[in-house]
């Protein structure tokens, strides 16, 4: 097969360089650096313009792909699509508005990854209409539907339903609709680089990951803590990774919540730092914690920092609710406590400080789960079907089809008539 253009279209940050990163940035750029082995990918990142409010544009290189930093303008984005000439567009769906001000149809994937409606209706107690009416529109969008997660596909099987592409009758009853492409890690393992934590003898050293969101259970995290504390177990640090630049008042607000319960050096606050920087807290580290909050969207998630904490050979504490955890805990890599139970998470932790022995063990598993779960190469085939031969699918339309609407409707009534 010969090679293929694609290009890749995002507003998320690409860990290129020293940038930092978020799930959809890190998922296609895992993604396709396997893919540029083979194909020619090309990256529109709109982050630096849509979220820095950078007006600039510049090109950067690496690692055989080509990165093009442009205005997020809709129509600067379908003129250097027309100018480049891709055989084929990924996008996430959140990104689809931005290409509203392209004409042509070029086969495209969209990809369901990246906070949604669940994670807006964990953190708000609703769902933003005008988020449900994109997603929504972006099923007409593409041509190749992708996501990350088993559990997640029904979800947005519903939605695409919702959506009145599936009223349309030129489907074979065999096609999946949408395709399952697990998250995957970095190919490379991790390199401890420079020392970051201070660590005593015995010491255990807890990782907590990512961004400081909304939809995490940090109130949990901490009681456990203090009633460690409160027993005598103080032999432990924990390490906060990461920061949140859209949303610094609730930063502040985690920030405080730490520092009530943990003095004396026991907490360290990495801040923003390069993504691939992260190695030196992962090595450093004994186990990671999963804090998420109970509610319907942990239940249908896709967690980033579970496989990346596999990529880091970082043991896990989690509630095992989402379909990643559930997999490390089925593999032996990793440990469960119950949902909003601080004494459970308390008990769990002390009972790692006691017995190291627990911690190497599901340190071994986490080969096995990285070999045969997580193995790009064993998991993009329906994806590399489709990028050797591209195609635009014949139900894909405009999102602005009254008319077609409205004949559906009496084709329906036809048929009932007739029946």
């Amino acid at each position: 097969m010969p090679n293929k253009r694609i290009m890749v279209i995002s507003t998320s940050p690409f860990p290129y360089g020293d940038n930092i990163t978020d799930g959809p940035g890190y998922r296609a750029w895992n993604l396709f650096q396997e893919i540029s082995n083979r194909h020619d990918v090309t990256i529109l990142s709109l982050y630096e313009s849509f979220h820095q409010k950078l007006s600039k544009e510049y090109d950067v290189s690496e690692n055989r792909v080509i990165v093009k930093c442009i205005s997020h303008n809709p129509r600067r984005v379908a003129s250097s699509i027309t100018k480049e000439k891709p055989d084929i567009l990924y996008l996430p769906w959140s990104a689809t508005p931005f290409i509203s001000g392209l004409r042509e149809k070029i086969p495209t994937i969209i990809d369901y990854i990246g906070p949604g409606l669940l994670e807006s209706f964990a953190s708000l107690g609703y769902v933003p209409i005008h988020q449900l009416q994109l997603k929504l529109k972006s099923f007409w969008l593409g041509d190749f539907l992708m996501t990350a997660g088993f559990r997640e596909r029904y979800y947005l099987l519903g939605l695409l339903t919702a959506s009145k592409r599936l009223s349309l009758d030129t489907r074979k009853l065999d096609d999946p609709l949408i395709h399952v492409i697990p998250m995957t890690p970095p190919p490379e393992p991790p390199v401890l680089r420079k020392k970051v934590v201070n660590k005593t003898s015995g010491e255990l050293v807890i990782l907590v990951a990512g961004a400081f969101l909304p939809w995490y259970d940090y109130s949990t995290l901490f009681e456990a803590l203090r009633i460690m504390s409160a027993r005598g177990k103080t032999n432990f640090k924990v390490v906060l990774l990461g920061g949140n630049p859209k949303d610094l008042k609730f930063e502040k607000k985690v920030r405080k919540m730490a520092q009530n319960i943990l003095q004396n050096g026991k907490i360290i606050f990495s801040g923003l730092f390069p993504f691939k920087e992260r190695a030196n807290f992962y090595l450093a580290s004994d186990v990671a914690v999963n804090i998420p909050s109970a509610t319907i969207e942990d239940e249908l998630s896709v967690r980033t920092r579970i496989i990346d904490y596999a990529w880091g050979r970082l043991p896990v504490i989690t509630t095992a609710r989402d379909e990643y955890s559930e997999k490390v805990i089925k593999r032996g890599a990793g440990f469960t406590y119950a949902a909003g139970n601080p004494k459970d998470l308390a008990s769990v932790l002390e009972e790692l400080i006691e017995n190291r022995s627990k911690l190497d063990h599901a340190r071994n598993n986490l080969e096995d789960l990285l070999r045969n779960d997580l193995d790009v190469k064993k998991l993009i085939g329906p994806l590399e079907e489709f990028i050797n031969r591209p195609h635009v699918d014949p139900t894909r339309s405009s999102p602005k089809r009254i008319l077609p609407e409205l004949l559906l409707w009496v084709r329906d009534a036809f048929r009932t008539l007739r029946g």
